[in-house]
């Protein structure tokens, strides 16, 4: 039993090891994302990826250790509560 549970993790589509690059990201976010983005941009901040959960799509921006992110509204959160799997 164990080995066919390992056998069958192994298959598993691990994400963390084929990242989509920034261009991918990118043709992810809405319109008033990419609005709000470009402030962040001439601020420095850098887009790191674009979750969608049902009808939500959040991107996340870095700068330095500080993260954003932006709604599907455009509206960005300058203090969210969110934890990288790097900063675990």
């Amino acid at each position: 039993m164990q080995a066919s549970a390992i056998s069958s993790f192994a298959d598993f589509d691990d994400r963390r090891i084929t990242q989509p690059n920034i261009d991918q990201h990118w043709h992810r976010l809405s319109t008033a994302q990419r609005f709000a983005f470009y402030t962040l941009a001439k601020l420095g901040y850098q887009l790191l990826f674009v979750r969608q959960a049902k009808n939500e799509k959040t991107a996340v921006a870095r700068q330095d250790g500080q993260l954003v992110t932006i709604d599907s509204e455009g509206d960005i959160d300058f203090n969210p509560t969110l934890v990288l799997r790097e900063n675990r």
